[in-house]
């Protein structure tokens, strides 16, 4: 699952390691055609790749689209202040044991990103730095 997909390079790359399908999300229809276009581009069939529109944080219709308890991994590179209430969401739609990848935070706001995760029951696993970029990753118990 990749939330704020964008342009769907995360699914895309996703799908070219071997990923059986992946599921987008973003907020803006103009992704829709980033993603059609990045999907041509690179090979991957509509069925291994598919995205939708709408907010998973508060829509229950997107949440149940999405399903609960599916993916073993999600990705979010996304802003901290969308992190922060997407996390207990999150939790959801994760497998136990699954993975929870994060990035697109600004350093100054890491320890927000970390005590999300760890207020929402996940277990840390890294905090990586990347100049003033950190990604933080966790599983869910």
């Amino acid at each position: 699952l990749d939330v704020g997909t964008g342009s769907g390079i995360l699914s895309i790359i996703a799908c070219r390691l071997g990923v059986a399908h992946a599921l987008g999300t973003d907020l803006d229809p103009c992704a829709v055609p980033a993603v059609e276009e990045n999907k041509e581009a690179n090979g991957i069939p509509d069925e291994a790749f598919t995205m939708m529109i709408g907010n998973i944080i508060d829509d229950p219709a997107v949440q149940d689209a999405v399903g609960y308890d599916k993916y073993e991994i999600v990705v979010a590179n996304i802003l901290a202040e969308v992190l922060v209430p997407l996390t207990p969401v999150i939790q959801a739609q994760l497998k136990s044991g699954g993975i929870y990848i994060t990035s697109g935070i600004i350093d100054d706001k890491e320890e927000t990103v970390v005590e999300a995760v760890k207020e929402a029951g996940m277990e840390l696993l890294e905090v990586h730095h990347q100049g003033e970029w950190v990604s933080v990753t966790a599983r869910k118990r």
